[in-house]
């Protein structure tokens, strides 16, 4: 009788040990598989929000507020996302599909003749903001719009379609913090203009 209460005891701290050891491993891989399954829905979603900008970019065309359409279009694809989360979205003329993005665009600088760039306050700015409009004594903005602007993309058959490129960069924020603080995700797509009757 005194040795099976030894040996309960004994297999009491066995398994104390044991769950010791177990425990964080499977806390660590619990919070892997939600960490994971919201990092994969972040990169997801870019994925959508760039395609859906870049198709909405070649059917608007040329039309004074493509660039508005399409950040609606970012707005709508963009719901699963979390709020804020785009970096830097970056609509640019692109030299053929296989194209990339210019580094200084990438890096959140609007160039003229070649790229706008937007972030996540700026799907929330009025289509009254877009136009091309540079800034002139008594206006109360610039148009975000204005340095590559929609009017100047060629969408005629005759002369040669543009090609639209879209850029989209979300930080995604790790909710445990045992993989690191945050992961960025980037996309790219690029389009032909869809021609427009003139």
């Amino acid at each position: 009788m005194l040795r099976s209460r030894r040996r309960a005891r004994g297999e009491r701290g066995a398994t104390l040990v044991e769950a010791a050891i177990i425990t964080p491993v499977f806390l660590l891989f619990i919070f892997g598989i939600f960490e994971f399954g919201f990092a994969f829905r972040d990169y997801l979603g870019v994925a959508n929000v760039t395609r859906d900008a870049a198709r909405e970019s070649s059917v608007a065309g040329d039309v004074t507020d493509a660039d508005y359409r399409m950040l609606r279009a970012v707005q709508r694809s963009g719901a699963a996302l979390p709020e804020g989360a785009i970096d830097r979205l970056v609509i640019f003329e692109a030299t053929g599909p296989t194209d990339q993005v210019s580094a200084t665009c990438k890096a959140g600088t609007p160039v003229v003749g070649l790229c706008n760039v937007y972030s996540s306050s700026d799907l929330t700015v009025p289509e009254v903001e877009f136009g091309c409009q540079e800034l002139a004594l008594g206006d109360p903005y610039n148009s975000p719009d204005r340095f590559w602007c929609p009017r100047d993309r060629e969408v005629s058959v005759g002369s040669g379609l543009d090609y639209v490129g879209i850029y989209v960069q979300i930080t995604h924020e790790y909710i445990t913090g045992f993989f690191g603080n945050s992961v960025v995700f980037e996309d790219q797509m690029i389009l032909k203009m869809e021609p427009q009757e003139q």
